[in-house]
């Protein structure tokens, strides 16, 4: 039984003193930090999806907390950048203050390193141009984050990193003020930090960066220790070394041991960061943005090719980067064509990227561009996460660990256990074939019919539109029919109602994974553009499971001991669902090859289905055949 659906008002005054309200659909759990919640809000009116952070006031009676949750409000609201989550809007009622973000889809680097265990160079290429821009723009507005770290770094649907987080976040009164706060999280913490009383600045924020950098290419923290003592005590002697097992070029060597300094103005600035050869020397085959099966994989062969190095760059890769001995230039610091670097896959390779000399011009022109007004969130639904802090894209799914290196994924145990792929599938189905055929509820809420003659029809819920589908005698393409659920035509009739009929049978579960409520649905009007619908276009029951081919090509395997299998051919992903609903995730190469017996029985049956349907013959359930490649 699903929980009751919550809904939370927010009132707004007008200027002329009339209340208005804004009304949000309280949804899933998203994570907790701190003294806050974070969950799922749908505007009802508008049906923008955020994350909102919940803070509960009684948390709020000391004026310290006051005064830092006003601080991260102002910091945060403040600030509009490509790489950094979106400030979407902040209320609050008699209980609760209520901070609406921007929902990142793609979890944090923090799950990413934890399904990938490490990344190739070229990815951290890519995601630290990323960091290094929106770092270039916090410092800029004299902005320190203090706690960047891979929880806090979040992955939008295309895979662009988005910071988050600015709970620590401080704002500097002029730009040589020194902070003296102690914190930040243990493995990333810059030593000045620990050390208190000389102060800390944009530096900070640097030698975070360098962790980061170290996390993402040899898979743990350079300090870490099983205790907070020894991390602190490592990072103050600055104790690391790099592991003989896991390889790295000089040039990434050279650039981490240049920015974990313990010195603050021995570190490089940002602008250095960026001319240093591990970065400058591959600028022109560093990708924007990397493909969605990263999530898993390693970038394909064939991906990466296209991104290597020509001529003599492999080896310039390898030469020394000078650990600066003295570094008086200011923190606040950019390079021509970053933007271009960061928006445009153009090829520099026989370019070279301009320096200091055109550096103030080029600072005041992305002055001028940031524009201080909110643009539209990502509307897609927020994926589970594993990350420990409160806003975003967290859950409370167990760590899976998986050991590979930078170029093949491993035979793991067990799969990516909560790394969701957005994908709509069936969530509950009735079997009528014996008379008209299979009804069935999709995960977006809107209900089919597959009938016996073939023909097909899927109503959408939210719009109020019917779609019928039949193929056309002429061709192999199907026909289709729009139109309203009150508006339909004579000759469909019969089947509207037999819609209807197993639409109210699984009314319950419509209503769990709708935005709107019965009562709405028929005061939206009938879009110009058409609908493109998501529909069951094929079917198979058998002895042990029922099998659906959707058509976003998706193929779903629903066994009758409640266990899912779930083959996505756009993402080359497979999930599997166990009896107790824990959900894990393959990359389809490899999924045959883990030590998860029960997977390896459904997916061998549900090759077994399709091989059937392919060759057009009956799965008998009475076949030797059948119990052997599923034995319950």
């Amino acid at each position: 039984m699903s929980e009751k659906q919550i809904i939370i008002e927010e009132k707004i005054q007008t200027g002329n003193g009339e209340t208005q309200s804004q009304t949000y659909i309280k949804d899933r759990f998203l994570g907790k930090g701190g003294f806050a919640k974070c969950y799922e809000f749908t505007n009802i009116e508008t049906k923008k999806i955020y994350a909102a952070k919940i803070i509960t006031k009684s948390t709020l009676k000391k004026s310290r907390s006051r005064q830092k949750l006003i601080s991260e409000i102002k910091i945060h609201k403040s600030l509009k950048h490509q790489y950094i989550v979106l400030f979407e809007h902040v209320f609050e009622d008699n209980e609760n203050v209520y901070i609406l973000l921007e929902i990142c889809t793609n979890n944090t680097l923090n799950e990413l390193i934890k399904n990938r265990k490490r990344l190739t160079e070229l990815e951290v290429q890519c995601y630290i141009l990323q960091i290094i821009s929106a770092l270039i723009y916090l410092h800029k507005n004299q902005i320190i984050h203090r706690d960047l770290k891979l929880g806090n770094l979040f992955l939008s649907e295309k895979l662009e990193i988005k910071i988050g987080d600015f709970g620590l976040a401080t704002k500097l009164k002029f730009l040589n003020e020194k902070k003296n706060t102690i914190c930040g999280t243990p493995n990333y913490i810059a030593p000045e930090i620990l050390e208190g009383n000389i102060g800390h600045s944009f530096e900070v924020d640097i030698w975070s960066l360098g962790v980061i950098i170290y996390t993402l290419i040899i898979g743990k923290p350079p300090y870490e220790t099983p205790d907070v003592k020894s991390t602190y005590k490592r990072i103050k002697q600055n104790k690391y070394s790099f592991p003989e097992s896991v390889p790295i070029s000089d040039a990434a060597k050279n650039l981490i041991k240049s920015i974990l300094q313990l010195q603050p103005f021995q570190r490089p600035t940002l602008n250095q960061i960026l001319e240093h050869p591990f970065i400058s020397n591959n600028i022109g085959n560093i990708p924007k943005t990397l493909p969605l099966q990263t999530l898993t994989c390693p970038p394909s062969a064939s991906f990466t090719k296209q991104y290597l190095p020509q001529g003599n760059s492999l080896k310039i890769l390898q030469q020394p980067f000078r650990i600066l001995e003295n570094n008086k230039e200011k923190r606040v610091q950019s390079i021509q064509n970053l933007n271009v670097i960061l928006t445009d896959k153009i090829n520099f390779q026989n370019q070279k990227i301009e320096k200091n000399n055109n550096l103030e011009k080029n600072i005041n022109q992305e002055q001028n561009n940031f524009i201080y007004e909110q643009k539209k969130p990502y509307t897609a639904k927020n994926q589970n996460s594993n990350n420990n802090l409160f806003f975003i894209s967290t859950n409370n799914n167990k760590n899976i660990n998986n050991s590979q290196n930078n170029i093949q994924l491993p035979k793991n145990n067990y799969g990516f256990q909560n790394l969701e792929i957005n994908m709509i599938s069936v969530t509950q189905w009735i079997d009528y074939s014996d008379k008209y055929g299979i009804g069935y509820v999709l995960s977006n809420g809107n209900t089919g019919v597959y009938f016996n003659d073939s023909t097909k029809i899927i109503y959408d819920l939210n719009t109020n539109i019917v779609q019928y589908m039949e193929k056309n005698k002429n061709s192999q393409e199907n026909s289709e029919k729009q139109f309203f659920m009150e508006q339909n035509p004579p000759e469909l009739k019969k089947k509207v109602n037999i819609l209807q009929i197993f639409r109210n049978h699984l009314k319950e579960k419509i209503l769990q994974n709708a935005n709107l409520s019965l009562e709405n649905i028929n005061t939206l009007p009938l879009q110009k553009k058409k609908q493109d619908f998501i529909f069951v276009k094929k079917w198979m029951k058998t002895k042990y499971a029922i099998l659906f081919r959707l058509s976003n090509k998706i193929v779903q395997v629903c066994f009758f001991d409640k266990s899912e299998i779930l083959l996505q051919c756009i993402t080359k992903i497979v999930t599997f669902i166990d009896k107790l609903g824990n959900k894990f995730n393959y990359p389809l190469c490899t999924a045959m090859e883990n030590q998860n017996l029960d997977m390896q029985k459904r997916l061998k049956y549900t090759k077994y289905i399709l091989c059937s349907i392919v060759n057009k013959k009956k799965v008998n359930s009475s076949q030797q055949k059948d119990n052997d490649y599923y034995d319950i």
